[in-house]
């Protein structure tokens, strides 16, 4: 059969089969190979981006570590200097003399259940209703900063009951926030501790 086919022919199909096992190469193993080089390079870049961030986290993590011995340290001085909660009495009486001393009145105290994001730490939102000039309410205000490590104030809203008065009295309404443990086991009050300071 070959030897009625001349050269020309042999050619032509030589090229044909040529082309087609080219077509059947490229379309069977260089296309998946093609494929697999571009999945194994967006691995590598996936891996490479992983490894930086990995390198960065370790060179940050003493810092990380250092800033969390940090806080965990302060949570542990906040919850030693909080009263327990069956001591928010003596807070209220402590706030009530530090009204006392410098001649503020208290008309009415109320509270009523806070929010806190720390376990065994109960917030109690307390309401002042108070009567007093302004410099001794500014001494009161001051006086509850010392607080500060157990209590926040949250609010303040003053009105003038003698328009005319070169000192006149004002009608105050505070809002403030005292915490209290609530742990099975009191917490330890350091040196600079205590509710009454």
């Amino acid at each position: 059969m070959l030897a009625k086919l001349g050269q020309r022919e042999i050619a032509i199909t030589v090229i044909i089969l040529t082309l087609a096992a080219a077509a059947v190469w490229y379309f069977t193993w260089y296309s998946n190979a093609q494929n697999n080089i571009n999945q194994i390079q967006s691995n590598i870049q996936e891996l490479t981006l992983e490894r930086d961030r990995g390198r960065a986290a370790k060179r940050a993590l003493p810092q990380l570590e250092e800033t969390i011995a940090e806080y965990e340290s302060q949570i542990t001085e906040f919850l030693e200097v909080l009263p327990p909660k069956e001591e928010f009495a003596s807070v209220l009486r402590d706030i009530s003399s530090r009204a006392r001393a410098t001649g503020v009145t208290i008309k009415s105290i109320t509270r009523s259940p806070g929010e806190s994001k720390v376990e065994d730490v109960r917030a109690i939102n307390v309401t002042l209703s108070l009567e007093s000039p302004f410099p001794e309410l500014f001494v009161f205000l001051k006086k509850l900063e010392s607080m500060k490590r157990f209590s926040t104030i949250d609010g303040l809203t003053m009105s003038i009951s003698e328009v005319n008065s070169y000192n006149p009295m004002l009608n105050t309404n505070l809002t403030m926030t005292v915490y209290v443990y609530e742990g099975s086991s009191p917490p330890v009050e350091g040196e600079e501790g205590g509710i009454s300071q």
